[in-house]
């Protein structure tokens, strides 16, 4: 066998233990990693619907404040 031969064998080798695998963990790293994104992105979007949860209910309170004053001058005056 020639040097040459011996080289392109030894590299085709190596190609298949490094490379081969270097191209599967990095589809798999890539996955993951939008895998998260969108997680992160669903819990931002889960926050803000209850921001605007707990700002209507503020709301609410604030009406039923209201409508409690109205009713007490209501009675007050009776």
């Amino acid at each position: 066998m020639d040097l040459t031969a011996i080289i392109t064998g030894s590299i085709a080798i190596l190609s298949l233990f490094v490379g081969l695998p270097a191209i599967v963990f990095s589809f798999i790293h890539k996955n993951t990693k939008n895998k998260r994104e969108k997680e992160i992105e669903k819990l931002k979007y889960q926050k803000e619907i209850l921001e605007l949860e707990i700002e209507k209910e503020n709301k609410q309170i604030k009406l039923l404040e209201e409508e409690n004053k109205r009713l007490d001058k209501i009675i007050d005056e009776r």
